[in-house]
């Protein structure tokens, strides 16, 4: 609580500061910054000439010239409306209208401003708009995250959280409207396992990236994704060099240690972010099983503690080079190494239908390991004269390895919880290694028709996948550990995914525009155990799947579109994996490799209102799935049960989501979503497995206020509850609240995080078998107060050492005079 009430004590400072600020001083700070490039090369215009008008009075003007970075400052300007033109012998001039420096906002960075050629371009004039925290356009949300209060000190999984329509399910996973999306970075695709990409959102600073993009209705080259897609962009810096450091700490157990520097000439450019991040974690559960037989009931009961500690070194270097304005390189190179420290403790204890307890014991689990992942990409992109005609290459190849060594000792006690002197020792050690290479190509061609288009691709992943799990027993009357052959295995999986596509975009008159393609996937995969009691499997299928969207632009305020897509899901390894999770004897869980992936077919109509201070977005849809896999969980004898996964079932699914935002004023801007989804089973499977229709809920608000320029609140709310075919799982409320302040010309920024201040995450979930009820309950102390300090190594723009004379030279040059 002290440390709460210090947190608030600062957030007050700050707005106090804010607030009594001399107006007189305000009125001369103002500060305007950009850089000029050659819209063709990108290459930097020195000495272009830059002249700054007063709306106000047009007698008031002022005029500098750009750098040799093309980098240019106007300071101690007065408030109010602006205009800047831009002139270069031999480039059409440049206006950019309606600058509006006012008390809350009274500087801005219009970044990298790009001349064309006088003889192939029109003098241009831009109307000035500012970039909102959370932008809603062209059936795209895109968070500013280089905007952000919450990015300071958090990382990108953090940063997930806070966006419209996406939350995460009890065991982390992030969701888009209730299902997995396919997550890129830079607009190129990870393809890694689950547990490997949390492990790299876990790693990657949110200081390093510049915007987080929800593509609900996913382009054509991931039109059969059944999530959406997620585009997170990272920062790629300004001409010249840019250096950042971050620093924060949280009163959870946690640090965080992020460096960037980026460095940008034409054609060429570098960013390369490094960084250190360790945690700690404890939280508790318990479980209340009733167990139902023929001729009597008993009860099992649960209850657990624990603590995880890990570290996480990361870097991240990517690099661009422009052979010429037609052919693009690109390299990204993405390494994490994870060290971790687990510890549980476990007690269990048996009750008979009389309510007494008859058996009890204590258990506790140990985990430590370390583990590695390696992700290069090279693209190559080549656009034609038309630049709306690319081919685009992408290749990716990555490296991971995993080490975990597990014991478990439990110490068995009588009912009356004392000790009889009966225990045992298990051991664990894992071993997986896993490696994939995938290539890519898309081709895009606009047609005759004015904004028709034909595009197509192809794609090819190959990934490979070995896991060693040794398990021993400790016998105690020599102190040898005993192999267990029974709970081990030695097995490689191997998955080999073919895709090709091609569609068309045409426009008809009247705002109307068809959408249409196809892509044909073959998926073969097979696992072959070299030991373990599982027989090989070896199985591929060939998929054909159409996607058609019909668009109607009404106005520039509303338009409406109905999408039909086909999709495919299919399971990964962490379902397949039949490793037997020990931890809890009682409770055993392992996957399933006979799996078969579900297909869906998927209908939803989407409508867009965008008018003045708000926007409503609406979706209605409906998705009938046909081989559903889940986690299912049964009871077996002596009163434990299995959790593995299985084909259960088809499914209809009937979904409707909201999202919105509100502008109040230019300080003051809320966003709000939530979404239902209701599943439906046959009546043959409720009967005979007790499965349940079931419905899903989300829920999240988002805030920020600027009540200065230098001063940003930013708020998030969240509420989940999900449904399975077996029960439902419910969560808290979660809570981010942020403060962010700017000093020294905005170089140094100062973060303040309260996140789950007043209660820490839980999750409760309920579970119905044929046999057994099951209520179980988990929380994690999320609670944490966060403070984090950036700083910007070097300034945005460099001061000029040009004379006065030398300026006034270059401007009558770059103006032809």
């Amino acid at each position: 609580m002290r440390i709460y009430l210090f947190g608030i004590g600062i957030l007050l400072s700050f707005t106090l500061t804010a607030q009594n600020t001399p107006e007189k001083s305000r009125a001369q700070l103002g500060l305007i910054i950009g850089n000029i490039l050659e819209a063709k090369t990108g290459k930097p215009l020195a000495y272009a000439s830059v002249q700054l008008k007063d709306l106000s009075d047009t007698t008031r003007k002022s005029s500098t010239v750009a750098d040799k970075n093309g980098a240019f400052e106007f300071s101690k300007l007065s408030l109010g409306y602006y205009r800047i033109s831009v002139v270069m012998v031999g480039f059409a001039q440049m206006n950019i209208d309606s600058i509006y420096l006012r008390p809350e906002r009274y500087d801005f960075n219009l970044g990298d401003i790009k001349l064309n050629d006088a003889a192939s371009a029109l003098n241009e004039v831009i109307v000035y708009a500012e970039k909102p925290l959370i932008e809603n356009k062209d059936d795209k949300i895109t968070y500013n995250v280089g905007e952000s209060a919450l990015s300071g000190g958090a990382s990108t999984a953090e940063l997930l959280k806070n966006m419209p329509l996406v939350n995460n399910d009890p065991t982390g996973k992030i969701l888009l409207k209730g299902k997995e999306p396919r997550i890129l970075i830079d607009d190129k695709p990870t393809e890694l396992n689950a547990q490997q990409l949390q492990d790299l959102l876990e790693s990657l600073p949110g200081s390093s990236i510049e915007k987080i993009e929800i593509m609900t209705n996913p382009p054509p080259q991931y039109a059969t994704e059944t999530g959406g897609v997620i585009n997170i962009v990272t920062k790629k810096g300004k001409i010249g060099w840019v250096g950042r450091t971050t620093l924060s700490v949280g009163t959870r157990g946690e640090g965080n240690l992020a460096a960037n520097a980026s460095y940008r000439t034409q054609p060429f450019s570098i960013n390369i972010t490094a960084g250190l991040g360790g945690s700690i974690l404890t939280g508790d559960s318990y479980s209340k099983r009733e167990n139902i037989y023929r001729d009597s009931i008993n009860y099992f009961n649960t209850t657990g503690s624990f603590e995880n500690k890990n570290l996480r070194p990361n870097l991240r270097v990517q690099t661009d080079f422009e052979l010429n304005k037609q052919n693009q390189l690109n390299f990204t190179y993405q390494g994490n190494l994870s060290y971790y420290d687990n510890e549980s403790i476990n007690t269990f204890v048996n009750i008979n239908r009389n309510k007494e307890v008859y058996r009890n014991s204590t258990r506790t689990n140990g985990s430590e390991g370390e583990g590695y992942g390696h992700n290069a990409s090279l693209s190559y992109t080549h656009k034609a004269k038309n630049p709306a005609e690319f081919i685009r290459m992408i290749l990716n190849v990555n490296a991971n390895k995993n080490n975990n060594d597990r014991a478990f000792f439990q110490e068995f006690l009588n009912p009356d919880f004392s000790a009889t002197g009966i225990d045992s020792t298990q051991s664990q050690f894992f071993d997986n290694f896993n490696r994939s290479a995938s290539i890519r190509a898309d081709y895009n061609k606009p047609l005759k028709k004015k904004g028709a288009n034909f595009s197509t691709g192809v794609f090819y992943n190959r990934s490979f996948f070995h896991n060693t799990l040794n398990t021993s027993f400790l016998r105690k009357s020599d102190g040898v550990f005993i192999p267990n052959d029974l709970l081990s295995n030695d097995f490689e999986f191997r998955q080999n995914i073919f895709t090709a596509r091609a569609g068309f975009g045409l426009p008809f008159g009247k705002g109307w525009r068809l959408n249409a393609g196809v892509q044909a996937e073959h998926t073969e995969m097979g696992f072959a155990f070299i030991k373990g009691n599982s027989a090989d499997v070896n199985n591929g299928y060939w998929n054909l799947l159409p996607n058609i969207s019909l668009r109607k632009e009404f106005n520039k305020s509303f338009n409406s579109t109905i999408v039909y897509r086909a999709t495919i899901r299919r399971p990964g390894i962490g379902e397949l994996n039949p490793n037997v999770d020990y931890s809890d004897p009682y409770n055993l869980r392992f996957g399933n490799p006979y799996l078969r992936p579900t297909l869906s077919d998927n209908i939803d109509w989407n409508m867009s209102w965008i008018k003045g201070k708000y926007y409503i977005n609406t979706s209605l849809g409906y998705n009938r799935l046909k081989d559903v896999f889940n986690s299912i969980r049964n009871l077996v004898g002596d009163g434990k049960t299995e959790v593995s996964w299985l084909n259960i079932a088809d499914r209809r699914e009937y979904e409707a989501s909201v999202w919105g935002g509100y502008t109040f004023s230019k300080q003051l801007r809320v966003n709000t979503s939530m979404g239902y989804t209701m599943n439906k089973y046959s009546e043959t499977e409720k009967k005979l497995y007790r499965y349940r229709d079931g419905s899903s809920f989300y829920s999240s608000l988002n805030y920020t206020f600027t009540p200065s320029n230098v001063l940003t609140f930013e708020g998030s709310v969240r509420f989940s509850n999900f449904a399975n075919p077996q029960g439902r799982s419910r969560s808290n409320v979660n809570m981010n609240l942020g403060v962010q302040h700017r000093f020294f010309d905005r170089r140094l920024i100062l973060s303040f995080n309260a996140i789950d201040p007043f209660t820490p995450q839980r999750f409760t979930n309920y579970t119905y078998g044929a046999n057994f009820n099951l209520e179980s309950f988990n929380s994690s102390n999320t609670r944490n107060f966060r403070v984090a300090i950036s700083y910007q190594l070097n300034k945005v723009v460099q001061k000029s050492q040009l004379s006065d004379k030398q300026k006034q030279d270059a401007i009558k040059k770059a103006r032809g005079v």
